[in-house]
């Protein structure tokens, strides 16, 4: 785990609040033997405006087996080259799902698209594909909670990146939004990790660019009322980007957490990072059950 805890938060009136005793007292308890019992399925989801399907690894908790009721969803995003699975094989996200009775759902977003409806590339569909084809699937072949307050949307990197694109375009859809180590930026990054192919030359196409920044549409978060948490580690190279879109939310009096805790942009980080994000949706979930 992490030596340190929240290095820095919002202290602003939200209509969400966000609880650290909650988080210490779940963490004690994760520490104990909990027996997991989780049903690990991966799906294939077809994409209406791709003409094709992509995977997606779904965890369902063990007391789905048990109970008639619903529960809530966690949209959880891969990076960049990463796939579907990178989520389940290299954390423990689903024993997570056990532990907090969440079903979580990663898809499969390609591995250097960025989630989104590419503006110079129309073959490129990968917001619309999330939000239309992949909740739409979840909502028709597994109890959900199939409303805004029980549906929350992360990632790292890439897709953090994509969880926030998504999300803020979204509010309809996702109630609760989360980004570890995310490229919420891409500006200063121009050239790398097929930014261009999806964005457009950057000169040329600097609108698009604009468009694509986080910081960019935070204004509607002022009336959508989402929760939001951000955190990004201390050594990361995305930490700037991401301490600017923090200063910029907080400028607007717009309620998130922020936390930067110690290290870089690896597994090793997001291991521990994803157990506090965890606990931030649960708790966030725990109104709509």
């Amino acid at each position: 785990m992490f030596n340190k805890i929240f290095v820095l938060a919002k202290r602003v009136k939200a209509p969400y609040v966000f609880n650290p005793l909650f988080l210490l007292v779940v963490l004690l308890l994760a520490s104990s033997n909990i027996a997991v019992a989780y049903q690990l399925e991966i799906k294939q989801i077809p994409a209406s405006q791709m003409a094709q399907s992509y995977p997606a690894t779904i965890v369902l908790p063990n007391r789905y087996q048990q109970t008639s009721g619903r529960f809530p969803v966690l949209y959880l995003l891969h990076g960049y080259g990463g796939d579907h699975q990178n989520w389940s094989t290299e954390t423990t996200i689903p024993s997570l799902a056990d532990q907090y009775n969440i079903i979580i759902v990663m898809p499969d977003g390609a591995i250097d698209k960025w989630y989104t409806d590419s503006p110079v590339n129309p073959q490129w569909r990968y917001a619309s594909y999330l939000a239309q084809d992949v909740v739409a699937y979840v909502d028709k072949h597994y109890r959900t909670i199939a409303s805004a307050a029980g549906r929350g949307i992360s990632g790292l990197s890439m897709g953090g990146y994509g969880a926030l694109h998504i999300g803020i375009q979204h509010p309809e859809l996702f109630g609760a939004l989360a980004s570890t180590s995310g490229g919420v930026d891409p500006r200063p990054f121009a050239g790398r990790w097929n930014l261009n192919a999806v964005l457009g030359e950057p000169t040329a196409n600097s609108n698009n660019w604009q468009d694509a920044a986080i910081i960019s549409h935070i204004a509607k978060l002022k009336t959508q009322s989402q929760a939001l948490y951000l955190d990004c580690g201390n050594e990361d190279f995305f930490i700037e980007v991401n301490r600017q879109l923090h200063q910029a939310l907080r400028e607007q009096a717009i309620p998130h957490y922020y936390a930067e805790w110690p290290g870089s942009h690896n597994w090793h980080y997001w291991r521990s990072s994803i157990e506090y994000q965890l606990v931030f949706f649960s708790q966030f979930f725990a109104k709509s059950r």
